[in-house]
């Protein structure tokens, strides 16, 4: 949330951080770092303590004889409302530096899939639009972009199609819950800011693509200017993306996500601007405002035989061009956000943030069994937040504050011209009316915080935490969506709005958690954390059932009365034990977790609502990472998560249905690198998981795969040569989200209309230059 320096050193450094490639990072009052040390660091097992040395008093690069450096240690807010060094926080935290963003960012990774092969827990992406199915230790995360939450009241599971990687200076993950921002687990991408001196000019420029055909080429530019004084810097960056045509395995045509929208033929823009102002000695205020619009333009399509299928035939579909839509799918999002930070003010260091989000989300047609539609949704987000932070005595530090929002969604579903849609079998879809697709939404937040800091000893401190929360939830009177579409399509004279209404929640939320460094390269910690989510309210209430009387008008005979019928909240627990370690050539992280709430959700296939049950939602596992380095050029890593997710059926526990549950996964790379190229392959794999579908009393199961990267980069003066391979086997696999929308929208469609491809081998050349 609160803007940082991504590392801690001596008030009298004042630092320049360098990052000359993966091996090494040019602090420029510290000794340069060799390969391990600087992965220590990533794996967050070094003390927030920098060794401070002259100049070049050092090896470019350290034999593994020598001791570990005592490196920088990360500084992160992705788990309190203030910045602090991993090392102190008791939670299972990983941090993604900038170089390792810039050397995905080059090779052609996607941000979801980027972030799943380096964080344990997080599931494999689709490699689409959408992170759908894409869980956080089992369940819902929040993203953040410099504190800045993309969440809202509606789950429209778009948060990592939100920026260009080039624009990314480091990424915080915080595995678990936190009970300092009242939810689950939190991705924050920090964005990168102009430095004071010389204008900093970065441009980029890529291609790709698996040359299947004409159409299966994507490209995309970003340049960036920034510079300043010391007390005044900016930045300025554009990335331009159009992507091509996707293919599988098999090198057939990647069926389109007509459920949440892929990024096939698609453009994106993103611009994202910066300022830094030095106030003076113990002021600073950072604005920042992004413009990000990804859309899509394709000309193909699922083509329905619906023609047979009236003569009886199974429905079935084929991909065909002459795709044309008067809605397509498209993310546009303007973000603002403004911090401000006081560094002694009544000796309190204070810490104050603005921002404003409006967003607009569209999807491509869906078949409704009558006829196609497709839905657009509009959300306006206020927040603001002010924490305060001050040791009290050389052993306690206390923390506290507020922050609030307001949260307005409003939604629409375009229906298309029955005639033309069904003669065209779904291909030409031209609006013919516009009706509401979720009652309108409200909800005002209101909370305060206090977090204590308690150091017993030199080695041992302990956290606790204490957050307080009021949600007002307001939902407008609404006509059911059914009924509206039935009156627009000419089938009924109207119907009753179902009454809407407001109630208030009020939450209170723990943690506690101990931390244990015992020597300056190991660690343990343990963690008690709560945080709370209230399901969708557009997807609950807004729901009736109506009686068509003589006069072809819908009479409401029972609605999801608000005020009489109370949408829960999901409280969660969440137990944490772990421990990292950095010796002189091996660096780790090991947590074991457990959590369970107090509720679940289930999903009503036919309308695609939700309902609401008391049944209790538990997931358990073990996540862990490591690097090994043979020597100054060579290492081998891996990185695992084994999880179990069991919701209560009946009194006993099940696993999970598959469409809300995680599969476990590894991965294990090896990398060469010297001053003048780096080599990296790496395999990933996801377990087969099945869960228990109550609905049918049945079993259901994902199919695991395994799939291969290999990245390579070639170093020079001024910039970097890069030429990425995904799926470097070719390997033809249905991605989590493609199997879980089968058993998710399968009543609706045949389930090849779902079975969402992952892309064959794709080759990316890339070439960066600094000026």
């Amino acid at each position: 949330m609160f803007l940082s320096d991504n590392s801690a050193a001596p008030s009298s450094c004042n630092p320049s951080f360098t990052r000359l490639n993966r091996a090494i990072l040019v602090v420029s009052c510290t000794k340069k770092l060799p390969l391990y040390a600087a992965a220590g660091a990533m794996l967050q097992l070094t003390p927030a303590v920098a060794a401070v040395t002259p100049p070049n008093t050092t090896s470019m690069q350290q034999t593994l004889t020598d001791e570990p450096s005592t490196t920088l240690d990360p500084i992160v807010v992705v788990a309190n409302q203030t910045p602090t060094a991993i090392s102190d926080i008791p939670a299972t935290v990983w941090y993604i530096d900038e170089a390792q963003v810039d050397e995905a960012a080059r090779t052609g990774k996607r941000l979801g899939d980027f972030i799943a092969q380096e964080v344990p827990a997080l599931d494999f992406g689709s490699g689409g639009r959408t992170n759908a199915g894409q869980n956080l230790r089992g369940r819902d995360m929040q993203v953040m972009i410099d504190g800045v939450s993309l969440n809202s009241s509606r789950a429209i599971s778009r948060y990592l199609d939100s920026i260009s990687m080039e624009n990314i200076a480091s990424i915080e993950v915080l595995s678990g819950a936190s009970a300092v921002y009242g939810g689950g687990a939190i991705i924050n991408i920090k964005t990168k800011k102009g430095q004071a001196g010389a204008p900093q000019i970065n441009t980029a420029i890529q291609a790709t693509s698996g040359f299947q055909d004409e159409d299966d080429i994507s490209y995309k530019g970003h340049v960036s200017i920034g510079g300043g004084t010391e007390e005044l810097t900016g930045n300025l960056a554009i990335t331009y993306e159009q992507t091509g045509s996707f293919f599988d395995g098999k090198g057939r045509l990647i069926v389109p996500d007509i459920t949440q929208g892929s990024l096939q033929d698609n453009e994106t823009v993103d611009v994202l601007a910066s300022t830094q102002w030095q106030i003076d000695n113990n002021q600073t205020l950072d604005v920042s405002a992004q413009y990000y619009n990804s859309e899509q333009d394709t000309d193909n399509g699922l083509k329905f035989n619906l023609a047979e299928a009236l003569q009886g035939a199974p429905l079935d579909i084929t991909i065909s061009d002459g795709f044309k839509s008067d809605r397509q799918a498209e993310t546009k999002r303007q973000q603002y956000n403004a911090n401000y930070h006081h560094q002694d003010l009544f000796g309190h260091d204070v810490y104050a943030q603005l921002s404003h989000r409006t967003e607009e989300l569209s999807f491509i047609p869906f078949y409704y069994g009558r006829y196609f539609a497709a839905s657009e949704q509009s959300t306006d987000v206020t927040s603001a937040r002010l924490a305060l932070s001050k040791d009290w005595t050389d052993k306690l530090k206390l923390t506290y504050g507020i922050d609030g929002y307001r949260d307005d969604l409003d939604s629409n579903k375009m229906i298309f011209d029955p005639r033309t849609s069904v003669a065209t079998g779904g291909l030409v879809n031209e609006e013919f009316a516009i009706v509401g697709r979720y009652p309108g939404t409200k909800v005002d937040s209101i909370a305060g915080f206090l977090q204590g800091d308690y150091d017993f000893s030199d080695t041992l401190t302990a956290t606790a935490g204490y957050r307080y929360q009021r949600l007002d939830n307001e939902i407008d009177d609404f006509v059911a969506d059914s009924v509206q579409t039935e009156t627009a399509l000419g089938l009924a004279a109207g119907g009753d709005a179902i009454p809407g209404g407001s109630n208030d929640y009020n939450i209170s939320l723990f943690n506690v958690g101990l931390n244990y460094k015992p020597t300056s390269n190991r660690r343990y910690f343990a963690n008690f954390s709560q945080g709370f989510e209230l399901p969708d309210p557009a997807k609950f209430y807004g729901q009736g059932q109506y009686v068509k009387n003589a006069d072809n008008y819908y009479e409401l005979v029972n609605g999801s009365n608000v005020s009489g019928t109370k949408l829960d909240g999901i409280k969660t627990d969440s137990y944490e034990l772990g421990t990292s370690f950095n010796t002189t050539n091996f660096a780790g992280q090991l947590t074991g977790y457990y959590s369970v709430s107090d509720g679940s959700i289930d999903y009503d296939r036919q309308t695609l609502l939700i309902t609401q049950s008391d049944n209790k939602k538990r997931v358990y596992g073990v996540e862990l990472k490591g690097d090994y380095f043979i020597n100054d050029n060579v290492s081998v890593g891996g990185l695992g998560h084994w999880i179990e997710s069991e919701t209560e059926v009946d009194g006993d526990y099940k696993d999970t249905v598959v469409t809300d549950t995680s599969p476990s996964k590894y991965s294990l790379w090896t990398r060469w690198e010297d001053e003048m190229q780096s080599v990296k392959l790496q395999a990933n794999m996801m377990r087969n998981v099945s869960g228990y579908n109550a609905s049918t009393d049945s079993t259901q199961e994902l199919d695991g795969y395994t799939t291969v990267d290999l990245d390579y980069t070639y170093y020079l003066p001024s910039g970097d040569f890069s030429i990425g391979v995904q799926n470097l086997l070719d390997k033809e696999y249905t991605t989590i989200w493609g199997q879980q929308a089968q058993v998710f929208y399968g009543q609706a469609a045949p389930a090849s209309a779902f079975d969402y491809k992952g892309l064959g081998r794709t080759y990316t050349v890339g070439y960066t230059h600094r000026f």
